[in-house]
């Protein structure tokens, strides 16, 4: 069975994640404010979106609740996380003045009581029952694409998000290494732009010499049809003035098709018997064209909205042809696996070829410890089974004890890097054997070679879904890339926060609040707005998690979730707003990694593997502390200039 569709739930799940992290940031990581009940606001947005969302509870069965006035699903989200925000405002009024450890119990108990509150009042949300029956937006133009406008047009804006992402991260690979932020997240070596767009004489844009780098280039050219691979060779030129009106122009053209399309696809909406489509239509409008407006890297928005309008066009001409879908999608699904060797390759490079062979035998040594459960039988149940179990419980045992014994002596082994590095590279060697070694061997079993290709084209063309002889853009994948895209906006506006003077007095206040006190600055209201800022995140959060699951019950919402998103930030880094993401993102693979292991293990005992991720989890957590004490990210540490007076 092909893993692509757990890799998109797996990326779903971690943008959620990296959102809600994101707001816990801007509290504990940038204001030193310890929120241990961030959950509540994560709670607030999802019921208050939902609760829009559904119909009338009249029109339900077995189900009370309040409101069910049936809005759409963006103002909704955009409720949730304003009442969410509201609600932070309001908890630190009274809680901000607190020593750290009484304001992170007394926001802890707030979390508890509002999930009380839901769990028995039915009036308000059908009680220990689960919120059910909201559809999620746009669920009936999917599969993609379809013969009408509004298909067409979802289409076109999922190519400009993916297209505009792929440039984006095309254009940060094409520089030397003399332009990469400092390891310790300072500043930029050089931040100069170049008349050739950043790449050097004689050098590829993916930074490998020779002629291994000119055959990269030329599949990187391939996968984005030539438009992105442009478009990173001249991201870092300036914009003259002229251009920029070009640039404006285009936003604009675009901008109007796109509040066009908008228009045309809430046509039903209303609100207070008026209809309101034109306005939302206005409101898209005007975003797009200010974002082209604002773009500083000018060619990669370009490029997105270059291949998004080639799709609307293919679809609407083409009308259900499949091959629309495919060319743009495909191509975006191969990029990302090529991206990913060429980043992997450059954030490596300092390691040997040694090295990566070392890393190597780790991943390939740590699955073949599992060889004696599969071949004597793991799911039996019989005494082979039970000799299989036992044998490679031992061989685990053994092969943690070596990596402790390499690592604590890998001064003497060891090139002069860090092991944790090493074992960074074992966990890729290990996704590329599970995700496309193990994955072919039941397909092999079952229908031969044959099988093993399908196989192996439906993992690396990921962003499709092969079923029935055909190839689809289903709704999961939609789903991921709206999740993706409000993750991106949400990772931006956050930066832009923190960059700001107002993220300056933050962080001012987390070092000393007296100093920042005794410069005039009013640190009470500061903390106000921090608390305001990251609970509205964790209300969008929230939002997307009613969308994503289609079920609210008050059990998704314990504690627990405040202290994945507090592992998120520990193992990314605090106040790095990249860190998150990454936290997020190594949090969730360990989980999905740990569950597809315990898949291997008699059915008595996966059970007890399954609370064992839990430990695991500790081990891993401690490891990081241990070598990376900053967080594997480290915090981004900026220098501002200040002018004498």
């Amino acid at each position: 069975m092909a893993l692509s569709s757990s890799l998109v739930s797996l990326g779903i799940i971690v943008g959620i994640y990296a959102i809600l992290a994101l707001g816990l940031n801007i509290k504990f990581g940038y204001t030193g404010l310890l929120d241990i009940g961030h959950v509540a606001f994560y709670l607030v947005g999802a019921y208050v979106t939902a609760l829009l969302v559904l119909p009338p509870a009249s029109t339900q069965q077995f189900a009370t609740y309040i409101l069910g006035w049936n809005w759409p699903w963006l103002p909704a989200i955009a409720v949730g996380t304003v009442v969410a925000g509201l609600l932070g405002m309001l908890v630190a009024l009274p809680a901000i003045r607190l020593r750290e450890d009484y304001l992170a119990i007394a926001v802890l108990g707030i979390s508890v009581i509002l999930k009380r509150v839901v769990q028995s009042e039915g009036w308000l949300a059908n009680g220990p029952g689960s919120l059910r029956g909201f559809s999620q937006p746009f669920r009936g133009y999917f599969p993609l694409p379809g013969d009408t406008l509004a298909a067409a047009a979802l289409l076109g804006f999922v190519v400009l998000v993916l297209w505009t992402v792929a440039t984006f991260l095309l254009a940060q690979v094409g520089t030397g290494r003399e332009t990469e932020v400092a390891a310790d997240g300072g500043e930029r070596a050089s931040s100069e732009a170049r008349s050739d767009g950043g790449v050097t004489a004689g050098r590829t844009i993916s930074g490998t010499p020779g002629i291994g780098g000119w055959v990269v280039d030329g599949l990187l050219a391939l996968t984005t049809l030539g438009v992105g691979y442009a478009a990173a060779r001249r991201s870092r030129t300036e914009t003259s003035e002229s251009e920029q009106r070009v640039l404006l122009g285009a936003g604009g053209l675009f901008g109007l098709a796109a509040g066009v399309v908008a228009w045309q696809a809430f046509e039903w909406w209303t609100l207070f018997g008026v209809n309101l489509d034109w306005l939302f239509g206005v409101v898209v409008f005007a975003a797009v064209t200010t974002g082209f407006y604002g773009a500083n890297r000018r060619y990669a928005p370009m490029a997105g909205a270059i291949t998004a309008t080639a799709a609307f066009g293919g679809a609407l001409l083409a009308g259900d042809s499949p091959m629309v879908a495919f060319v743009f999608l495909a191509a975006i699904s191969l990029f990302t696996w090529i991206f990913g060797a060429v980043a992997v390759v450059r954030k490596y490079s300092d390691l040997s070829g040694r090295d990566f062979g070392v890393s190597f035998v780790l991943a390939v040594v740590f699955v073949a410890c599992f060889a004696p459960l599969i071949v004597l039988g793991g799911g039996s149940g019989d005494a082979m089974s039970s000799i299989g179990l036992f044998v490679t419980m031992g061989m685990l045992a053994a092969f943690l004890y070596g990596v402790y014994y390499v690592g604590s002596n890998w001064s003497r082994f060891g090139s002069g890097v860090e092991f944790v590095r090493i074992v960074g590279v074992g966990a890729i060697w290990l996704f590329a054997i599970r995700y496309f070694v193990m994955a072919s061997i039941e397909p092999f079993q079952r229908a031969g070679v044959g099988a093993v290709v399908d196989n192996t084209v439906q993992n690396l063309i990921w962003l499709m879904k092969f079923q029935g002889g055909t190839a689809e853009f289903d709704y999961a994948r939609f789903l991921l890339v709206l999740t993706l895209a409000s993750l991106g906006m949400l990772y931006y506006l956050a930066e832009i926060t923190v960059e700001s003077p107002f993220g300056r007095v933050l962080k001012a206040i987390r070092e000393d609040e007296d100093v920042a006190t005794s410069l005039g600055k009013n640190t009470f209201a500061y903390k106000v707005q921090s608390m305001m800022l990251g609970s509205a995140l964790a209300g969008f959060a929230g939002g997307l998690t009613a969308i994503y699951f289609q079920s609210l019950v008050h059990t998704m919402f314990a504690p627990r979730v405040t202290f994945i998103a507090f592992l998120a930030l520990i193992i990314g880094g605090t106040a790095n707003n990249k860190g998150m993401i990454l936290g997020a993102t190594i949090y969730w693979a360990f989980q999905k990694a740990t569950a597809d292991i315990a898949g291997f293990f008699p059915t008595a005992a996966r059970s007890s593997v399954q609370a064992l991720r839990l430990a695991f989890i500790g081990a891993l957590l401690i490891v990081i502390l241990y070598y990376r004490p900053e967080g594997l990210w480290g915090e981004k540490r900026t220098v501002a200039e200040v002018a004498e007076e």
